[in-house]
């Protein structure tokens, strides 16, 4: 296991207890290490870059937490191969953006849960109204 790989796992499991590891006035370095972490965390299992081989997936994720519902619709396109050329992790300003929103929080574990819960590789459309999370896009 690579040592940015490790890194990354350790500052996961420090996450739940740990507010102070996702601080605002953090250093050049100390920001990419943050987002580079969530690059880490967010990246895509073999196995689903394997399912992408054989399908595309157009995804509706719709996370309401008010009502405590969550669809996660997931239709699958039989385009083989077309997968592979999606991205594996978020890019950069997407990882910072998750990572502003974890320090922002007063739960970044639940946070980052729901982030990633929702995280596509292509999104056509995301939609945040205070808590209501709407988003579509391949998967």
């Amino acid at each position: 296991m690579s040592e940015s790989l490790k890194a990354a796992e350790k500052q996961a499991l420090i996450l739940p207890q740990d507010k102070e590891v996702w601080q605002p006035k953090a250093s050049g370095q100390e920001l990419m290490v943050q987002v580079e972490t969530v690059q880490a965390l967010a990246k895509a299992a073999p196995v689903k870059i394997g399912r992408r081989a054989l399908f595309s997936w157009l995804r509706i994720f719709v996370h309401d937490p008010r009502k405590g519902e969550r669809v996660n619709l997931r239709i699958p396109i039989p385009i083989p191969l077309v997968g592979l050329l999606l991205p594996t992790q978020p890019p950069v300003n997407q990882a910072l953006r998750l990572r502003n929103m974890m320090v922002e929080s007063d739960d970044p574990a639940q946070t980052l849960e729901t982030y990633l819960d929702s995280l596509m590789a292509v999104e056509f459309i995301r939609v945040q109204d205070d808590d209501e999370l709407v988003v579509i896009g391949l998967d």
